[in-house]
């Protein structure tokens, strides 16, 4: 094998680890917000089926918070 086709190769292996790193984490990244975005429907889950202490509506207390 000549060194011009040594270097092909070489590249060609270099891109492709390059590119499995990428889609291993992007695989990780996406794992985790899907993680979390199941935390967040829970907690909206149990925050609507929580008894509601305040007698003002939701949307007046949201709209203090915003302030």
């Amino acid at each position: 094998m000549s060194t011009g086709a040594q270097y092909v190769v070489a590249a060609y292996a270099v891109i492709w680890f390059v590119l499995l790193l990428y889609v291993v984490v992007l695989g990780a990244k996406t794992s985790r917000i899907a993680r979390e975005l199941e935390v967040l429907a829970r907690l909206a889950d149990a925050a609507d089926r929580a008894p509601d202490a305040s007698p003002e509506p939701r949307e007046e207390r949201a709209a203090e918070r915003a302030r």
